[in-house]
This record gives C-alpha cells, structure tokens and sequence, in this order.
C-alpha cells in the first residue's frame, strides 16, 4: 500500500487504442483535462486490480501538457501515489476503438466520445453508471469484455447520457479543497473495487 508509482508519464503524446495483449482487457478513464479525476481513477484502479489482466489508461478532453494541481498530489502521495510526473494527455478521438471499455467521469465526456464515435455506444459509461450496470450483469468466463458489451450494452436507453446527474458524474475537485479531493478519492475507490471485481473477479486462491 505504500509502494508510490508515477501515473501519466513525463509526456503529452495523445492518448490513442493500445497495442492488444492476448487475454488482457483495456479499459480507458477520460475526464475534462486529465488533471485531476482519470489520473486519479487510473492509479486508485491499477492499485485495485493488482495481478489481474486488465490494463488502465487515462486521457482528457482537452490538450495536454498540465500537471496535476498541488492539492491532488499532496493527497496522492499521502496514499501512496505519486502525480509528481504526471503531465495531461489529450485523447486521439479518431483512435479509441481499441478499448474494451471506456469510463468517463462524467455524463457530458461520454456524450462527447459517443458523438465522435456512434459504434462506441456499448463501451462507453460514467464510471459511477457501469458501478451499477455490472449489478444486473456478470461477464462470461473467458468472454472478451468488448465483445461481451457490443452484446449486453447495446440495448441501453440512450438518455442515460443526458444532462448532469450526481448519481452518475464525479464531482470535479479543481480548485476545490483537499476535502473535495479526499470525497472524490471515496467515491472513487468504492465504485472502482466493484468494477475491478466485476470485470475479472479475485480467484479464491487470491485472498
């Protein structure tokens, strides 16, 4: 738990689809600038899914370049991240199919994905929306998570990405203070630990 590793790297290259590892899910986070929430998501994420065959990434909306603001590091570091290095990355929206899963943080990024890329409808949630779809829907052993939502999430009613909704958006803490960054970091953790076990669930022999 106190182990700290470097989340976004030293550079702003363009988020675009990995390069595919046999049996292993990708799963993007995006939020408005990939300052604060995606990094966030991205670290508390990995540190969740430890030894299991998912791979995270993180983009915003906007160009890249920025650092995560001092509150948001001084708190990581508490917990045992590290956002020293991290530098925003603007995602390539010509170049996202390659994901298995894409978790924004809010309603008004899924829209725009989906706008850009129509046939991404299935793969495409607000982290908190996907927290509770997987409540109604278990992945089949062996299925491969992109091909198991084009399936099971193509029926999803459509004005589920309309507007703003607290039940679904995580509250952007920029400017905010450390206390709306440790709610965002709750928040986080809690729906994260259930996606994380949902998409591949800890063997028996994994404690």
């Amino acid at each position: 738990m106190t182990s700290r590793m470097p989340y976004g790297g030293s550079h702003s290259a363009p988020v675009r689809s990995p390069d595919r590892v046999p049996g292993q899910t990708e799963v993007l986070f995006v939020c408005h600038a990939n300052q604060c929430r995606s990094p966030y998501a991205e670290a508390i994420a990995e540190r969740l899914a430890s030894g299991r065959p998912i791979r995270f990434h993180s983009g915003g909306l906007l160009s890249g370049g920025m650092p995560m603001p001092e509150t948001g590091r001084r708190l990581g570091a508490a917990l045992g991240y590290s956002f020293e290095e991290h530098r925003s990355r603007e995602l390539d929206l010509g170049d996202v199919d390659g994901f298995d899963l894409i978790l924004t943080a809010a309603r008004d990024q899924a829209r725009e994905i989906v706008a850009a890329n129509p046939d991404l409808w299935p793969r495409v949630f607000t982290i908190k929306q996907f927290s509770r779809w997987l409540d109604d829907h278990r992945r089949p052993p062996r299925a491969i998570v992109g091909s198991w939502l084009d399936a099971a999430a193509a029926d999803r009613d459509r004005r589920s990405l309309l507007g703003e909704d607290p039940d679904d958006d995580v509250a952007d803490p920029l400017g905010m203070p450390e206390s709306a960054w440790t709610t965002m970091v709750d928040e986080l953790t809690a729906h994260l630990a259930r996606i994380v076990d949902g998409l591949s669930p800890r063997r028996a022999d994994q404690g």
